[in-house]
Parts: structure tokens; sequence; C-alpha cells
């Protein structure tokens, strides 16, 4: 079976009408709670039992009980969610690396020579080329 809430309306006079139906309503097998509203008269009951048992249970002690509802029981107050811990701060990223120099283009240009003819050229006008002749042959080194 499931579980239920029911509402009864019942005739409370005193205090002794009072225990009588709680004492009655008690007995019943499937009664997980029980509560009674003095001032509006409302017995809640709330368990697997069955409500014409509640009903005709209260007839034997004198009641005249009307059911007002029978449905689902209120669900129970969500435990209230505990604080999300601060979190630690974050790591400083890692200094990217600097991208790699793009590669510095070969020349194959010839050097250009300021000077007439017979001299050396010294030095490449568009790539900084520097031509140093050592040798009587012409043979000499480049520096770039």
């Amino acid at each position: 079976m499931t579980v239920k809430k029911v509402e009864i309306k019942v005739d409370i006079n005193c205090g002794k009408c009072n225990s009588a139906i709680l004492e009655a309503v008690t007995e019943i097998e499937g009664v997980n709670h029980i509560s009674l509203d003095e001032e509006k008269s409302v017995l809640t009951v709330v368990g697997t039992m069955d409500p014409v048992c509640v009903a005709s249970r209260l007839r034997k002690i004198k009641q005249k009980p009307v059911i007002i509802s029978v449905g689902p029981p209120p669900k129970p107050p969500e435990p209230p969610k505990p604080p999300e811990p601060p979190k630690p701060p974050a790591a400083p990223e890692p200094p990217k690396p600097a991208p790699p120099e793009p590669p510095k283009p070969v020349c194959t240009c010839k050097p250009m020579s300021p000077y007439p003819a017979p001299y050396p050229a010294p030095y490449c006008a568009r790539c900084d080329l520097v031509s140093v002749t050592t040798y009587e042959s012409g043979s000499g080194c480049t520096i770039v």
C-alpha cells in the first residue's frame, strides 16, 4: 500500500474527546503520524492505513467523522544544502613560451659593390651581408 494523508472532520467538545480520538486512531495498524487541530476540529492521519478503517474506529467512540480529503502525504522539507566550500585560488598559468623567431631568409642575392669593378663587394644592401676578402686569390669570408 502507498502512504497517504487523510483529513477527517471530527467533533471535539472537551479534552476527554481529544484524548479518546488520539487513542482510538493510534491503535490502527499502518498509522505513521497523527495530528489534531482543535480549532478547526480536523484530524490528520498519515500512513498506509485504510481511511474507511479510521472512520469506522472513530464511530465506535461515538464520533461522527466526515472524511475531508485523501491524498499523498506532504513532502518532507528538504534538508538545507551545506554551503559549498570556497574554491582554492586557481594556480597561475605558467607563462606561455614565446613563439620561435621565424627563420631568417637565406640570401641568394649577389653582393653589391659601391666601388668600381676590380674591388670585391663588401656588403649586400638588402640583407646586411658583409663580405671580407683576406686572400689575394679573392677567396674570403662572408659574415651574415
